[in-house]
């Protein structure tokens, strides 16, 4: 019987730990089709009504599936115990799936890397179902942050033994110094993902159906403003929720097109993704995260000026002042990223920053905007 350490070592992400979120992906999509698969293989006869064609199959929470058993098994509460066989009877009932990783967040200290990520893929298959809640992506939100500490902490295990190793020969080992400089880049990348990826939880207790949502010939103002706008303001921080992102904002997009909120939610989405792309690029020397990130980084800086051109030259109400926030916040990131990658700044970025600089104007007292203010001022003073 192999070991919890072993389990854990033939993890992908393991081995490549800059393809995190695309290994998961995959996973997640897998889970997807799994319970795709059992729906679409009940058995219409009345003969057999209400049995499943793979009845008698149930689990052994060896390996990761859409009941849940091997978190389950890893459990204490007696609860989380029978979970796994309500859910084989009825793949689709969400109330028992967030059950079992609301026990497993109160247990999450005594369970390891393995367990965590079979939390995090069930409640990331939970945000991507039509029926969102701010529950949900609540969760969701401080599941990613278990896994991804749970992640650092394998690696910093690897990257301690690796220096302790280097440090005890008197012999340079090449190989051993290349693995160190290896692992330091991803734990590099991870850190960078937990300090990006932090957003508040949600205040509001609200519930979206996203396929009533998208059958409208409009978006009522309080799905707009308590469900909408905030899961936006949190999903845009979790990467594996890209159908139901984009999803919303298609939504969005054919019925609130004059509303500045859809470009600031959309700016902020691209801007995270070019975050994520470019350390990986970085870390990775690999050229095509870093195309992907500069492609990312204009999207954003688009959606963002798209948002602009909705408000005027004076900001007044609240979703206003936050775009041109948003715009300056990201003029002043852009050209840090442009110096660092060594880009030199175009003019046309300049021109933006003096325009950052004029939206801010009226607005100056604000002390939310006094900061990002001086910092466009410095960048103007120094070309």
């Amino acid at each position: 019987m192999k070991t919890d350490n072993e389990k854990l070592r033939e993890l992908k992400e393991i081995e490549e730990p800059l393809e995190l979120f695309k290994i998961l992906k995959n996973d997640l999509d897998k889970l997807k089709s799994q319970i795709n698969n059992l729906d679409k293989n009940k058995i219409s006869s009345k003969v057999l009504s209400g049995l499943r064609a793979n009845k008698g199959v149930i689990a052994d929470g060896k390996e990761f599936d859409y009941t849940g058993s091997r978190l389950s098994r890893t459990l204490k509460n007696a609860r989380a115990k029978v979970i796994p066989a309500l859910l084989y009877k009825n793949p689709n009932d969400s109330k028992l799936r967030l059950e079992l990783v609301g026990i497993f967040i109160k247990e999450e200290k005594n369970c390891n890397l393995l367990i965590a990520r079979d939390a995090f893929l069930l409640v990331m298959y939970e945000i991507e179902t039509p029926l969102i809640s701010t529950e949900k992506i609540n969760i969701a939100i401080l599941i990613q942050k278990i896994f991804l500490e749970k992640f650092q902490n394998f690696l910093l295990e690897d990257f301690k033994e690796t220096e302790i190793k280097i440090k005890g020969d008197g012999n340079v080992d090449y190989i051993l110094e290349k693995q160190h400089k290896k692992l330091q880049g991803e734990l590099n990348f991870i850190k960078k993902c937990l300090s990006l990826l932090q957003v508040a939880p949600i205040e509001v207790d609200y519930q979206l159906n996203l396929n009533k949502s998208k059958s409208e010939s409009h978006i009522p103002y309080g799905d707009l403003k308590n469900g909408f706008d905030p899961m936006l303001r949190s999903l845009v921080y979790l990467p594996l929720a890209e159908k139901n992102l984009q999803w919303m904002f298609d939504i969005l997009q054919r019925l609130e097109k004059k509303n500045p909120m859809v470009g600031f939610h959309k700016s902020k989405m691209h801007e995270n993704f070019s975050q994520i792309q470019l350390a990986i690029g970085s870390v990775g020397k690999k050229s095509e995260y870093k195309k992907k990130g500069f492609e990312n980084l204009n999207k954003a800086l688009q959606a963002v000026v798209g948002a602009l051109k909705l408000i005027g030259d004076i900001p007044e109400k609240p979703i206003e002042k936050a775009v041109v926030h948003r715009f300056s916040y990201l003029c002043y990131s852009i050209y840090g990223i442009f110096n660092s990658f060594g880009v030199a700044i175009p003019d046309s970025h300049y021109m933006r920053i003096k325009k950052a600089l004029s939206l801010i104007e009226p607005i100056a007292k604000d002390p939310k905007f006094q900061k990002i203010q001086s910092k466009l001022i410095y960048i103007i003073s120094e070309k």
